[in-house]
């Protein structure tokens, strides 16, 4: 399987999954909820198993932080 290119949180990564759950279970945070953006569109996790990442993507991992 060829490798791809995406940028994720800013990183440029080579995967060679397109599967978007995959990747996520190398790179998400495995202590916390997240959320995936994708070009700019939110991904709900419902899709995380269908969805394919495409060369050059850009992938943001968001979780949130609780401070006060």
């Amino acid at each position: 399987m060829s490798r791809i290119k995406i940028q994720l949180n800013g990183t440029v990564e080579q995967v060679e999954s397109t599967n978007l759950e995959i990747i996520l279970s190398t790179f998400a945070p495995k202590d916390r909820p997240f959320a995936v953006e994708i070009n700019g569109e939110i991904v709900p996790s419902a899709k995380f198993s269908d969805y394919s990442i495409q060369d050059n993507d850009k992938i943001e991992i968001i979780s949130a932080v609780g401070g006060g």
